[in-house]
């Protein structure tokens, strides 16, 4: 029964903000849910800690609390949502003619039989009230064990309502009524039995409980449509957890019954669908979940179809995993919840699902290849802080997961610069914005974009910052800069073959270098010629190279025109420099023997031009792109800092306002440069002074405006301090100066 009188072909037609016409394909019907009021006994209430005191006694539950309705297919619906007749044919197990009506999968015979009060339609068979698609889904043994994945998200609540309103009906009644509701954002409930508000990543797409399913509770009215679920048959399930795509989740739990609930929303998710006109058999090609990824779902994988009050089930023979499980993101999800001590990361997955940093949907990237660093909780510790490292009071930080509140913190210690060792406690933070920030830092220095065990040895990360990587698999020992400059392996225990990639396990974090370029080349005496150059511009001039001040605090200096990127520095030897000087390609700052320095010129006019023919030539020395000395061969052009003024024709053809380049080919163990002039340079690789690892920081303020660490000295409070880029360059000796005219 309809509470309405409605011809079979006005049954299209609904009213929400004007009339939507063939629009429709449900209706409220005259059903209360006080007509029956189930007792629930205890061996059917679900597993969960939520049912437990009603599981000695059992109780009386409403499988919902909002009316039953009535669904049906119409030529009018039909052609307007545009499903086809195999559509049709899929969903019903039935064919149709032009004109024919469907509630549910049962014909209606003969239409519109006109009464006084009314319309009849005579059906071809009985029509049985239809349960709701989690209904249907938990009373099938086919589908138990997705069922019993789903009930971990029910909980019962008590229904004054419904219970005063029976209890007049029915005096002898004491009792209560108690209705099942899912956690979900739409139509659900948001919070526990106990009051407790239910995380915002707990909560279900929808309530596949609702009889009165709609889409948003403001833009789509009942009518219009219903949702559709996708469920693995108990045979699916159980093939998916022995196949190679199920196995990280095999090894980490055993069964489904051992996998830990706030693992399983992802899952679900990504079997429900808010509509089922969006997911009819010809549209399954096109389906994508929530985060925008594809559902592959084929027509073949449909075992049998259920109509029920609410939605369509699909029963497949095939599990639809969430990315999240295959991706190289899997690892760190499934295993922030291994028992296993020494394999937990909760830090690196808290890191990652941050608002401020999202790496999630980065990492389930099915089109990308990557290989993920993994430092584990227990090993989470000694991160120099850049901010820290410049400070007075020097400091690491150990970051550790808070149980509690469920976020991570970090305990600082006292930290040894000349050692590399750590001392006391002096602090502790939990200033999100600030662990989410150095965090942030940390994983995009451990993620590279492709693979790492092609035969080189030097990678770049997601971050810029370079690694050198030896071996493969859990044979795999991994540097950046700060390792090396601590002399510290950082070694793989476990590693695992993903669809985009690979994600390794490491015993400790891959540490970034803390010294910047002007670092290296201040204090590296072979470099002292060139760094001469280069600290010579005057600081007020425009041609300066070295800067400290808004938009470029660092950890010191950092280079004017690096522009968070990843660079090559060219530093001619010292006697390269002299030579040069000696040839009259370069004019130093101080006069020397025969040679009048720049700071010496006594014309304005000279002096300028001088000045500026000396920062070009140093910029022809940094190079964009960091190239190592490595295993490998190349064969390829660079650009420079330096722009061409003129239309003089160069080596390598380069135009007038464009970049000068600078020839790069590798072989293994070398570097040999070209420059525009033709000239020849080779990196000097007979001692250490090559493939030197450097990062020049920016910072939301000086160091100096920071408390230290401990919290003495002046300026704001330490965890207020935040890294806002930075850039990395890779410097090498060279046997000879680069020119490009």
């Amino acid at each position: 029964m309809i509470n309405n009188a409605y011809l079979i072909e006005m049954l299209a037609n609904y009213n929400n903000n004007g009339l939507k016409e063939g629009a429709a394909m449900r209706r409220v019907t005259a059903v209360s849910v006080l007509d029956s009021v189930p007792f629930a006994r205890s061996e059917t209430l679900p597993a969960t800690s939520y049912w437990d005191y009603y599981r000695t006694g059992g109780m009386y539950l409403l499988r919902d609390n909002t009316p039953l309705t009535l669904m049906y297919f119409t030529e009018k619906h039909l052609a307007q949502a545009q499903i086809t007749a195999d559509d049709f044919e899929v969903l019903t197990g039935t064919n149709r003619a032009t004109n024919d009506a469907h509630l549910f999968n049962i014909r209606v015979k003969t239409q519109d039989i006109t009464c006084k009060n009314g319309y009849v339609n005579v059906l071809e068979r009985v029509l049985v009230p239809p349960m709701n698609m989690a209904e249907y889904i938990n009373r099938n043994p086919e589908l138990k064990r997705f069922s019993d994945v789903l009930e971990q998200f029910c909980a019962p609540y008590y229904d004054a309502a419904n219970t005063l309103q029976y209890k007049q009906l029915n005096p002898d009644f004491q009792d209560s009524i108690f209705y099942k509701k899912y956690f979900a954002c739409v139509g659900g409930v948001s919070r526990y039995p106990s009051g407790q508000s239910v995380n915002q990543d707990m909560l279900l797409p929808f309530d596949p409980g609702w009889n009165s399913y709609a889409r948003t509770a403001s833009e789509n009215a009942l009518q219009s449509d219903m949702a559709a679920m996708f469920v693995p048959t108990n045979v699916a399930m159980e093939n998916y957890f022995d196949s190679p795509e199920g196995a990280v989740l095999k090894e980490r739990f055993g069964s489904w019954e051992n996998v830990p609930v706030d693992v399983l929303p992802l899952f679900v998710k990504r079997h429900m669908r808010s509509s089922l006109i969006e997911s009819v058999p010809s549209r399954f090609a096109n389906m994508v979940d929530e985060d925008n990824s594809e559902l592959p779902v084929k027509k073949a994988d449909v075992d049998n179809v259920y109509i029920g009050s609410n939605g369509v089930v699909y029963l497949t023979n095939k599990v639809y995993a969430p990315d999240d499980y295959i991706s190289v993101y899997g690892p760190v999800l499934l295993s922030a919840n291994d028992a296993a001590i020494n394999n937990k990361t909760k830090i690196w997955k808290w890191a990652i699902v941050q608002p401020a940093n999202d790496f999630r949907l980065y990492l389930n990237s099915l089109v990308s290849r990557y290989s993920f660093f993994v430092p584990t909780d227990e090993y989470f510790q000694n991160y120099i802080d850049p901010i820290a490292y410049a400070k007075d009071v020097p400091a690491a930080l150990r970051f550790w997961y808070n149980e509690k509140t469920m976020a991570v913190n970090a305990t600082v210690y006292n930290y040894d610069i000349a050692t590399a060792t750590t001392g006391d406690s002096i602090g502790y933070i939990t200033n999100n914005s600030f662990l989410a920030n150095r965090l942030l830092d940390l994983l995009n220095m451990h993620i590279v974009v492709g693979g790492v065990e092609n035969g080189k040895n030097y990678y770049l990360t997601k971050g810029n910052v370079a690694l050198r990587v030896e071996g493969s698999a859990e044979n795999l020992k991994v540097w950046a800069g700060g390792n090396m400059q601590r002399n510290e392996f950082v070694n793989v225990n476990k590693h695992y073959q993903q669809s985009n990639g690979f994600t390794y396990f490491i015993d400790r974090p891959i540490q970034t270098p803390v010294q910047s370029v002007y670092k290296v080349l201040s204090t590296t005496p072979d470099f002292s010629e060139f760094f001469a150059l280069l600290a010579g511009f005057p600081a007020s001039g425009s041609s300066v190279v070295f800067v400290n001040k808004t938009n470029y605090f660092g950890i010191d200096f950092n280079i004017k025109f690096f522009n968070t990127f990843n660079y090559t520095v060219y530093v001619p030897s010292n006697q390269a420099i002299a030579n040069a000087v000696q040839a009259g390609i370069i004019k130093p700052w101080d006069s020397r023997v025969d040679v009048i320095g720049i700071n010496d010129l006594t014309d304005a006019t000279e002096k300028a031009a001088e000045i500026l023919k000396l920062e070009r030539f140093v910029r022809y020395h940094f190079q964009d792109n960091s190239v190592f000395v490595d295993t490998h061969t190349l064969n390829r052009q660079f650009q420079s800092a330096t722009i061409k003024q003129d239309n003089a024709s160069t080596h390598f053809a380069t135009f007038r306002n464009k970049y000068y380049k600078i020839g790069v080919a590798a072989s293994p163990g070398q570097l040999t440069l070209t420059t525009e002039k033709n000239t020849q340079a080779k990196v000097v690789t007979d001692g250490n002074l090559y493939n030197i690892m450097t990062r020049d920081f920016v910072f939301s303020n000086k160091p100096s405006a920071f408390k230290n660490p401990d919290g003495t000295g002046s300026g704001t409070d330490y965890s207020g301090s935040s890294i806002v880029t930075s850039s990395t360059a890779v410097i090498h000796m060279i046997d000879n100066v680069l020119v490009f005219q």
